[in-house]
């Protein structure tokens, strides 16, 4: 069973424009790219973050920073050659 932290991961990686498996960029024109999409995943994240702030909170523990998240593979964007 995958963890709400996991699926956060998997779901910044989306918002971001990455795929969350292979962490190569996603084509600017998948549907993922499309700003009403990448809004919603976005708001899906921030909500996992919340469950996960509250479920710590009910462990006793403290809630752990966002960053602390261990993120999926972020591939890093190739500068584009300017044009002359």
């Amino acid at each position: 069973m995958m963890s709400p932290a996991e699926a956060r991961s998997i779901v910044e990686a989306l918002a971001i424009g990455v795929d969350p498996l292979s962490g190569e960029l996603l084509s600017q024109h998948a549907v993922l790219r499309q700003p009403e999409v990448v809004r919603a995943l976005f708001l899906a994240s921030r909500a996992l973050e919340s469950a996960l702030s509250r479920e710590e909170e009910r462990e006793g523990g403290e809630a752990a920073p966002a960053a602390l998240v261990p993120p999926i593979i972020v591939a890093r964007r190739q500068p584009r050659a300017l044009a002359a």
